[in-house]
């Protein structure tokens, strides 16, 4: 059937009527297509004149020819000769090389000028439309004229070989149903494997065949060809079609095209070129490398047209002929185009829906996450509202009772002092009453001091004054003060200290230390009954200070452990218990330690004492270096978590300080550059982010500390702007500004930065430590 139906050149013998009906088709079609010309002889020959005044011949059944262009089809009627009475020879051709060597031909039968002849060769070769439709109805209607003439005049009057009509109207069927099966596989959005197989099955059976394949670019190794994960990408062919079994199969071949020749030849594919080639053997542009390569896999002729999704090159449609060369005919080529389109159409509608499925999974797990951080939220807001209603409880209590005594005492001194009529009051009892106002006044003030240091050193505030302090005299200190209040309530405050004499220097800020231990103490005096003990142990144990307060007091449920340092947090109810505070001595306490980069650990049980154990790192002080004697600071531990922040804005340090506070960072927030230089060799930070409104001296000067004082390795120096151009930015990198952030980041950004900051510093110094 190939042969005969891929000619679309058509030579008959027709009665008068039929080319009456043929042409009455060509001034139709002219009529209904839009940009459409119809060109007779008189026409033809204006055009070469450049005469725009055509109008078409009244008397068109005596024109030799009708010529008809449109945008996709070309179609030539023909009246060559007379053959008997009311009988003509005509030719219909559809080409448009075919078509310009008719009119040729025709230009010598009726002599016309050299000039005719050379504009039919170029400038109206150029007019005719290079794509052909053949699935055309236009087509098919002159098939069934043709077709109904055929009996009465093949046998007597077919002096030229032509197709028979019944097998190019079979043709174009067949081709249509193809296409049908291929599209409604597409609409019903099937597996696109199957409809690539299915389509090159039809086009390999249709086409005659040796082996259709698909050779795809791009596919994940070792993996299936529509996974999304994708390690290596090969190019392989991936579906195939063979005539018979005895066809060597291509299936998973990956040098079909050799890839240094094939790389060059992508673009021309993404812009539909075409390869055609009708014998392997004699075709004198063949690369030598792919000629080999056909030889291998026993190609005699072969066709590639490429299959473009969305402009980019996906793969190639391959036709193969093995036994023998093939003449490639015009509508072969449109056949494996039209076939190309049509998965090019499916992949796309594959890759939407995959994406599709990819952007529902990511909804379905934002929404989970949002879900989640929606519960959670309200689990925190209940939670802080519960702990609102403690704090207010709690707070309400220790308020009152000391202002309750202030005020009571104070009003009856005041009554007393201004009553006319003396009432009796000893001096001793003045006395008690004044010193009961002092104790309220002081225990408020204590309260107000507690709330107001937790706030600034949970804000980034606090600073450290650290210097070297005695351990034994610190925990002689801290029971000293402590000793009068356990004495009151029959309790055995005790010490017990581990330290060689060598041991007993340690550098820490003293202040801080103190108020760590007492809170310590004081809180296991507080929830220790009658003739229990409480007792302060101190040593040294692996480059660290360990402080350990154990009581014998009330213990604590190993579920309520958890939220002994949670601010303001009480473990009794505010209604129903027995001992005052705030809820903050613990919190502030192990914030405090965290500010000095060490640890507190809780052990208890109910009704058998609890057990705090701290741990502070080793602090040693700086070597001198051989040309300069440096003073002996400590230096807190590497890959400690403190972070510097110098800016003058309160409102950007304050969401800073909170933000890197939460996910355990320990940040100092300074005003003056100047401070900053002189606290760096003592804090040892992770990282220093200073505010780029402070001058670009400061910046420098910043810069330059950290790289005098040795911690160039060890401190990463990061730039808080606004704004910062590419041009900026290389200007302050060069004064030794290590990253920046931005006051418009969102927190997920400035978390993520100041952890791969983190991260590369500690990755270094931990390498630094196995070095040493």
């Amino acid at each position: 059937m190939r042969n005969s139906s891929t000619s679309l050149v058509l030579r008959r013998i027709v009665n008068h009527q039929v080319w009456l009906n043929l042409v009455e088709l060509w001034l139709a079609m002219a009529k209904t297509e839009d940009k459409t010309l119809l060109a007779t002889e008189d026409t033809l020959l204006k055009l070469t004149n450049n005469d725009n005044n055509i109008h078409l011949n009244k008397q068109l059944e005596t024109d030799k020819f009708f010529l008809l262009i449109t945008s996709k089809l070309n179609a030539l009627l023909r009246r060559e000769k007379t053959v008997e009475s009311q009988k003509y020879q005509i030719t219909i051709a559809f080409d448009r090389l075919s078509i310009v060597e008719e009119l040729i031909q025709l230009s010598y039968q009726n002599k016309w000028e050299v000039n005719v002849l050379k504009y039919l060769q170029t400038e109206f070769l150029a007019k005719l439309s290079s794509d052909l439709d053949d699935s055309s109805e236009f087509i098919v209607k002159v098939v069934e004229l043709l077709i109904n003439e055929a009996d009465q005049t093949e046998h007597h009057y077919n002096y030229y070989p032509s197709p028979p009509m019944d097998k190019i109207l079979h043709y174009q069927v067949e081709q249509e149903r193809i296409f049908d099966r291929i599209k409604i596989q597409i609409s019903q959005n099937l597996n696109l494997s199957e409809i690539i197989q299915t389509a090159i099955n039809h086009g390999c059976r249709f086409l005659e065949l040796d082996r259709l394949l698909i050779y795809q670019l791009d596919v994940p190794l070792q993996s299936h060809i529509y996974d999304s994960e994708k390690s290596q990408l090969i190019d392989t062919v991936t579906f195939e079609a063979k005539k018979n079994e005895n066809i060597v199969s291509t299936l998973d071949f990956q040098d079909e095209i050799c890839q240094h020749q094939f790389s060059k030849c992508k673009n021309k594919y993404q812009q539909k070129f075409s390869l055609v080639i009708n014998d392997v053997e004699v075709a004198s542009n063949l690369n030598p490398c792919l000629q080999s390569l056909m030889r291998k896999l026993e190609v005699k002729a072969k066709a590639v047209i490429p299959i473009n999704v969305e402009d980019k090159l996906w793969g190639l449609i391959i036709a193969h002929q093995c036994h023998k060369p093939r003449q490639w005919h015009h509508q072969d080529i449109q056949f494996l185009r039209q076939i190309a389109e049509y998965l090019a159409i499916a992949i796309h509608h594959n890759q939407s829906y995959q994406q599709l499925q990819q952007q529902k999974l990511l909804l379905e797990k934002q929404v989970k996450t949002q879900a989640q951080q929606i519960k959670d939220a309200l689990i925190a807001a209940e939670a802080a509202s519960k702990s609102k209603h403690e704090f207010l409880g709690s707070m309400s209590h220790e308020l009152r009772t000391p202002l309750t005594c202030v005020i009571g005492l104070s009003s009856t001194l005041l009554q007393w002092s201004s009553t006319k009529e003396r009432v009796t009051l000893s001096p001793e009892k003045q006395q008690q009453y004044l010193h009961l106002i002092q104790q309220s006044g002081k225990h408020l003030l204590a309260l107000i001091n507690n709330i107001l240091e937790f706030s600034e050193v949970e804000s980034g505030k606090h600073l450290l004054n650290i210097k070297q302090i005695s351990l034994t005299e610190v925990t002689k200190q801290s029971l000293q003060i402590l000793q009068e209040t356990a004495i009151a309530k029959q309790i055995i405050l005790s010490s017990e200290i581990r330290l060689e004499n060598e041991q007993d220097f340690f550098y820490a800020d003293q202040i801080r230390l103190k108020e760590i231990l007492f809170n310590l103490l004081s809180n296991g005096i507080k929830f220790t009954p009658e003739q229990g003990t409480v007792i302060l142990r101190v040593w040294r144990e692996k480059r660290q200070v360990v402080f350990q307060v154990e009581d014998t007091g009330i213990g604590i449920a190993p579920a309520e452990i958890p939220l002994l340092f949670e601010k303001f947090k009480q473990l009794e109810n505010f209604r129903q218990r027995t001992h005052g505070g705030t809820g903050l001595g613990l919190a502030l306490t192990k914030k405090l330690v965290e500010l000095h980069g060490g640890m507190i650990e809780v052990e208890s049980a109910l009704g058998q004492g609890t057990i705090f154990t701290v741990y502070f790192p080793e602090k040693t002080p700086f070597k001198a270096s051989a040309t300069r004697k440096l003073p002996a600071y400590p230096q807190v531990p590497l890959g400690s978590k403190t972070i510097m922040l110098i800016t003058e804005d309160e409102e950007h340090a304050t969401f800073i300080c909170q933000l890197l506070t939460t996910i355990e960072y320990q940040v100092i927030w300074l005003m003056d550059a100047a401070m900053a230089v002189n606290q760096i060799e003592l804090l040892q930070p992770s990282a220093i982010i200073i505010d780029r409104d402070c001058s670009e001296i400061e910046v420098k000067t910043v810069a330059k500390a950290i790289n005098h004082k040795h911690l160039l390795n060890n401190t990463s120096l990061v730039l808080l702007s606004d704004s910062l151009n590419n041009h900026e930015w290389q200007r302050f990198s060069r004064y030794g500004v290590n990253d920046y952030l931005l006051k418009s980041m969102n927190p997920t950004q400035i978390i993520n930065k100041m952890n791969n900051l983190i991260k590369t510093e500690s990755s270094y110094i931990e390498y630094q430590d196995n070095q040493g």
